[in-house]
C-alpha cells in the first residue's frame, strides 16, 4: 500500500501523458526488480557451485563468469536506481546522461572479462576507440549541464 499512497500523490497535477508515463515506469521498475532477483539468485547459485567444488582446481575462467555475473547484477541494480530517480523526481524519461554513463559501466565490465590473450588488435583497438568515446560524450553532456545551471558571469 506505501507504493500505491506514493503513487497516488505523485501523479496529482500531472496530465495524462506524465500519468501514462509514470505508470510505465513503475512497471519497468517491477520488472526490473524481478530480473534483479533471478539475476542474484543464478550468480549465488554459481557462486555456491564453484565453492563447493575443489577451490584449488577453480580455474580462472570459472571466477571470471562468476565475477562477471555479480557485474551484471551491479548493472542491473544502477539501471533500476536511475528509473526510480527519474520517478521520483518527476522527470520524466530517464535522462540521456544516465543512459551513457551505464553503457560506461557496461564497457567497463567487458573490459574487466575481457581474454586478452585472445583478444585480436582489432578488438582492443575498438573497445579502446569506443571508451574514448562515451568518455568524451560523458563530459560533453555533463559539461553542457553544468554551463546551463551555471549563471551568465560574462557581462558583454
Amino acid at each position: 500500500m506505501f507504493l500505491l499512497d506514493v503513487f497516488q500523490k505523485q501523479t496529482k497535477g500531472r496530465t495524462l501523458y506524465e500519468w501514462f508515463e509514470q505508470v510505465i515506469l513503475g512497471i519497468i521498475v517491477l520488472i526490473m526488480s524481478c530480473v534483479i532477483v533471478y539475476s542474484l539468485f543464478l550468480a549465488s547459485i554459481t557462486l555456491f557451485e564453484d565453492l563447493v567444488s575443489d577451490i584449488g582446481s577453480m580455474q580462472t575462467s570459472a571466477l571470471k563468469d562468476t565475477f562477471g555475473l555479480f557485474l551484471t547484477v551491479i548493472i542491473l541494480v544502477e539501471f533500476n536506481h536511475s528509473i526510480v530517480l527519474a520517478i521520483r523526481q518527476r522527470s520524466g524519461a530517464i535522462q540521456v546522461r544516465i543512459v551513457v554513463l551505464i553503457t560506461i559501466i557496461v564497457l567497463a565490465r567487458k573490459l574487466v572479462l575481457l581474454d586478452y590473450t585472445t583478444a585480436t588488435m582489432e578488438t582492443l583497438l575498438g573497445l579502446g576507440g569506443l571508451a574514448l568515446s562515451l568518455g568524451g560524450l560523458y563530459w560533453l553532456i555533463s559539461n553542457g549541464e553544468q554551463r546551463r545551471r551555471a549563471p551568465d558571469s560574462i557581462v558583454q
